[in-house]
């Protein structure tokens, strides 16, 4: 953890020292491509748009800012375990409204913005085989040497990935912003999707996602940094420091539904099946 905490410190100096290179502080923190945490529905006013953001296979990262979502109750979703899912909904939101965002809150009041986009920066960069693995195995080679060239990119002329320079240089090939996990993947080799699931923490999820979390977990190289506390806590903080965007998003989005469990649950599905199909 001494280790940790150096490093810490050495990439907050470079974030700060580096601070004429964020020309804006919206592109340093969208990253790349899109994604945002776990299970969350994301919404974007018209007013303030959003870079894209990431998406992941569960939790509050997982849909398109500018897509529209039904909120129809009876959209078809395979939910038989309602009663465990609307418990741990209702556990996480709590987590995420009465203990994180004010704890976040804080963080954010003490952490400079620089080094809060320089985290997040790392950490994505970091997760470069997932994306490329989950590329090679769907047949998108295009969007593979893509991430290839991003990663070559921002990990020697970005400081070891604390900046995000190849956000800039728009690619040769047209190819799709969504980013790639090994949930997708197995969505693309035919597996269906199977049932609905709310995990405690991680957010929404489904019986595939859930495995494909199998997939991304030994190809995040995260997970081989041992003990396995310092991998958990080096996850759990990636996932915290850029939680304030994805909250906003998700308490918008209980503003505007009569039954934010379904709305959510069926924004989740519809993405995560839009994403299989392109």
């Amino acid at each position: 953890m001494k280790l940790f905490a150096k490093l810490l410190i050495a990439a907050g100096f470079i974030a700060l020292t580096a601070r004429p290179a964020f020309a804006d502080r919206n592109a340093a923190l969208a990253y790349s491509a899109p994604e945002y945490p776990a299970g969350m529905y994301v919404v974007a006013s018209s007013a303030q748009k959003q870079e894209p953001v990431y998406s992941r296979n569960t939790g509050l990262k997982t849909f398109d800012d500018d897509a529209e979502y039904s909120f129809d109750n009876n959209y078809e979703v395979n939910d038989p375990f309602e009663g465990w899912n609307r418990f741990w909904f209702g556990f996480n939101d709590v987590l995420y409204v009465d203990v994180l965002k004010p704890l976040h809150k804080g963080y954010s009041a003490v952490t400079p913005w620089e080094l809060r986009a320089g985290v997040s920066n790392f950490f994505h960069n970091l997760l470069y085989p997932v994306r490329f693995v989950s590329c090679m195995l769907q047949g998108k080679f295009a969007e593979a040497s893509v991430e290839s060239a991003r990663f070559v990119v921002n990990t020697t002329a970005g400081f070891g990935g604390l900046m995000n320079p190849a956000k800039e240089n728009k690619p040769l090939i047209k190819i799709s912003d969504d980013e790639e996990d090994m949930g997708q993947t197995l969505g693309v080799w035919g597996f269906g999707e199977g049932f609905y699931l709310v995990w405690p923490f991680l957010g929404p999820s489904s019986l595939r996602d859930t495995a494909g979390l199998t997939g991304d977990y030994f190809l995040n190289p995260v997970s081989y940094v041992t003990p396995w506390t310092a991998s958990t806590g080096l996850k759990s903080y990636n996932e915290f420091n850029s939680f304030d965007r994805q909250l906003a998003d998700y308490e918008e989005l209980k503003k505007a539904a009569v039954e934010p469990y379904t709305a959510i649950r069926n924004a989740y599905v519809q993405s995560r099946r839009s994403r299989v199909a392109r």
